[in-house]
């Protein structure tokens, strides 16, 4: 029972895993979050009373997800843009239970108050950014099938989604700003560093 317990646990961390890596940028975050299913693992194989050869690999697996993490490996392809609405709320549900694991790491003393706060802060950029970013993107490609209204609608959500938001992070001034440029039409894309996403249409 205790075993199964923790197997379900470990399963939630590896989705929150597997969604984090595709898509925020900072992969030591996304490393602790993982080092986490590494303890659950190990208490789950000092349970098991049969067979440990599935288990161990699990742990391997596990151990060397993290050194790549590490490294920064496997990372180049993170996006906030995602391709469909069901994407952009399962991955903000994902973003939510990362902030929960974060919270129970630092419990345990893993990670100070500090970082907390400023991975917390990260993520709930994110989860801002996923919905802006996504909305960003189907303006390029309806401005690019010369659908001016479509694209505004969605240049108008993302600039919504922002304006209501209270993230201190400055780059969200900075993307109201350019949001308006785009939708007066004195501007065709944001800037690279602001949504360093999928390559902008020229």
């Amino acid at each position: 029972m205790k075993q199964r317990k923790l197997k379900l646990q470990v399963d939630a961390i590896v989705d929150v895993v597997n969604c984090l890596e595709q898509t925020i940028p900072n992969h030591l975050l996304v490393k602790y979050i993982n080092d986490e299913t590494i303890g659950l693992l190990q208490q789950i194989l000092a349970l098991e009373t049969g067979l440990k050869t599935h288990i161990e690999n699990s742990i391997r697996h596990a151990m060397l997800r993290s050194e790549d993490l590490a490294m920064g490996k496997n990372h180049a392809n993170a996006t906030y843009q995602k391709d469909s609405d069901a994407q952009i709320t399962q991955t903000q549900v994902q973003l939510s239970e990362a902030v929960k694991v974060l919270r129970h790491i630092c419990a345990q003393g893993k990670i100070n108050e500090t970082e907390l706060e400023a991975f917390t802060s990260e993520l709930s950029w994110a989860f801002l950014m996923v919905s802006v970013a996504s909305f960003i993107a189907q303006g390029y490609k309806f401005a690019a099938l010369e659908d001016r209204f479509s694209a505004q609608g969605y240049f108008q959500k993302a600039q919504s989604l922002l304006m209501e938001s209270l993230h201190p992070n400055p780059r969200r001034v900075r993307m109201i700003k350019e949001l308006s440029e785009i939708i007066e039409g004195s501007r065709r894309t944001m800037s690279r560093d602001l949504l360093p996403e999928r390559p902008l249409p020229d």
